[in-house]
């Protein structure tokens, strides 16, 4: 596999489903080419001489797009949206698949927002909330229409068959700035 293709197609946007889909590979070999090549650039280090060598001599490590925590963060976009960003582990997943007795792909992935403006949350008390599927796929989400100067914490989660919303992650609380 060309990896400055697809390095190129990550950095305009595209998922790795994407990205494997137009190569024409499986996901699965697709993921294994970008941790090989992962492992093959963290391989390199900076030259201890520095200044005698230019920045064409190395490469710098590639970020990670994983941290191997069960992690959910909010953060204000503006006074009017927020940007959510979430990860699973494996073993988080696992355990959403045998306690639901299916395939993680098959549970609906749902985001619920909890306006907690003005109150100590503590996880059944809120002013509001909504909720709304994502796709299966996504790892981040923006949440538009918020209100300004107010409070939010964001479950991810899914439904049970009997249509209760079953949370996965919970999220530090945001608070979006003021509109002025």
């Amino acid at each position: 596999m060309e990896m400055t293709i697809i390095a190129q197609l990550l950095e305009a946007g595209k998922t790795q489903r994407e990205v494997a889909e137009q190569m024409g590979v499986p996901i699965g070999k697709l993921k294994y080419q970008l941790a090989k090549h992962r492992k093959t650039v963290s391989a390199r280090t900076r030259p201890e001489s520095a200044g005698t060598e230019g920045p064409d001599e190395y490469e710098f490590d590639i970020i990670h797009e994983h941290y191997g925590a069960d992690q959910l963060y909010a953060l204000p976009r503006d006074d009017r949206s927020l940007y959510l960003y979430w990860e699973l582990t494996p073993e988080r997943i696992q355990m959403a698949e045998e306690h639901f007795h299916c395939g993680w792909n098959v549970l609906p992935k749902v985001l619920r927002i909890y306006d907690v403006s003005f109150i100590h949350f503590h996880g059944d008390n809120f002013n509001r909330y909504w909720e709304f599927e994502v796709n299966q796929d996504a790892n981040n989400w923006f949440v538009k229409d918020v209100s300004p100067n107010c409070s939010y914490i964001v479950d991810y989660g899914t439904r049970t068959i009997d249509g209760r919303f079953f949370t996965i992650l919970r999220s530090n609380t945001v608070t979006t700035p003021p509109s002025e």
